[in-house]
């Protein structure tokens, strides 16, 4: 056996590797990352991701390169999950390999006009840039048809939907005790999870939350678990909004680990996403893992996310929404309703091959 033509094999062996403008721990698309690579490894691909430098998280510098790592080689494939513009993007431009976008959607930068002035020209420059980027494409991955939509008009050579991908083993691990105790008292519990940023619209779900609290159930309380550091000038809205309304039991919880989350949705009655814009939205997802009957605003990707299940709603004062959550609650037939239909969406995601998916996506690069 030849060691160096041994070598030369391994070096040839195809590659697919992944840009990202940022990776965290919790964060929708880092997450995705990791399942794509594990998804590659096990096919006998080479694979790794790389993120914007500054953009990475301390905690898991050990799962991802920094970008100016990445060497494009010709043969190989490259994936870039584009959500808004950053140093990623002329990278994945320029490089010889065959490119694949995944376009989880550009939030649209005018909710960000006044709450963060350089996040708004991320995404004004991500929007202005699809057009170059898609031509530059050779297939795209929407994770949603919402979001291929968008694409529609920039005519992508080819172009699909592989909705986001899911691990529920994340969660196979125990419970943080705090949050079990912090939460042991028993009061109807409205969950939201998600980044405190505008587009989440999570000023509509507290001014709900005012009237189901003050009129239909004292006894309540509003769990918000999500980065104060996304938006911070939002946030500090946010908690104006809640002080001026003298609004108990609205509790703001950060960023919370996988342990924690668990222990947020274990402790929900209830998940409320006001959201107006979202590409797929995957806390809908887990909030289903866990049981928890799920109220979304019929808005973006989420119908797509839900298909069929839980309930969703739109054009509702703040004061019909608090009295849809409480229907929902009160009522056994429409919470055993949503709930089974719950149940047959996770059975759908459950049995979903991932691996031949993406395998088969893989054949058209």
């Amino acid at each position: 056996m030849n060691p160096d033509s041994d070598k030369t094999q391994m070096e040839q062996r195809p590659r697919i590797d992944q840009l990202l403008s940022g990776f965290a721990p919790g964060d929708a698309i880092s997450q995705e990352a990791l399942i794509m690579r594990s998804l590659f490894l096990n096919a006998g691909y080479d694979s790794d991701i790389y993120a914007v430098n500054k953009s990475i998280a301390t905690e898991v510098t050990n799962e991802c390169k920094q970008l100016w790592e990445y060497k494009g080689r010709e043969g190989d494939r490259v994936i870039h999950h584009y959500s808004l513009y950053s140093e990623a993007a002329p990278l994945y431009l320029e490089s010889q390999a065959k490119k694949i976008m995944r376009y989880h959607n550009i939030t649209p930068a005018g909710y960000f006009r006044g709450f963060d002035d350089k996040l708004f020209l991320q995404l004004s420059e991500g929007r202005q840039q699809l057009k170059n980027t898609v031509a530059a494409t050779d297939t795209v991955w929407a994770t949603s048809a919402f979001n291929l939509q968008e694409l529609e008009k920039f005519e992508p050579k080819h172009a699909t939907i592989l909705p986001l991908l899911f691990d529920p083993k994340r969660f196979e691990r125990p419970v943080d005790p705090t949050v079990k105790t912090k939460f042991r008292r028993k009061l109807k519990t409205l969950l939201f999870v998600g980044r405190m940023v505008p587009n989440k619209k999570i000023e509509d779900l507290i001014l709900m939350f005012a009237w189901f609290n003050k009129v239909i159930d004292s006894q309540s309380r509003l769990v918000l678990v999500g980065s104060e550091h996304s938006c911070p000038r939002y946030y500090t809205m946010l908690r104006m909004l809640t002080a001026s309304l003298d609004l108990p039991n609205v509790c703001f919880e950060g960023y919370a680990s996988e342990a924690q989350l668990a222990g947020y949705y274990q402790a929900a009655d209830v998940f409320v996403c006001t959201s107006e814009h979202e590409g797929y939205c995957l806390p809908l997802v887990e909030a289903m893992f866990y049981g928890v009957p799920v109220i979304a605003r019929r808005a973006g990707g989420m119908p797509e996310a839900l298909n069929g299940a839980g309930v969703l709603y739109d054009k509702l004062c703040h004061q019909e929404l608090a009295e849809l959550v409480n229907l929902l609650l009160t009522d056994k037939s429409l919470k055993k309703d949503a709930l089974d239909s719950q149940t047959k969406r996770m059975a759908e995601l459950n049995n979903r091959d991932a691996q031949s998916e993406i395998i088969k996506l893989l054949e058209d690069v």
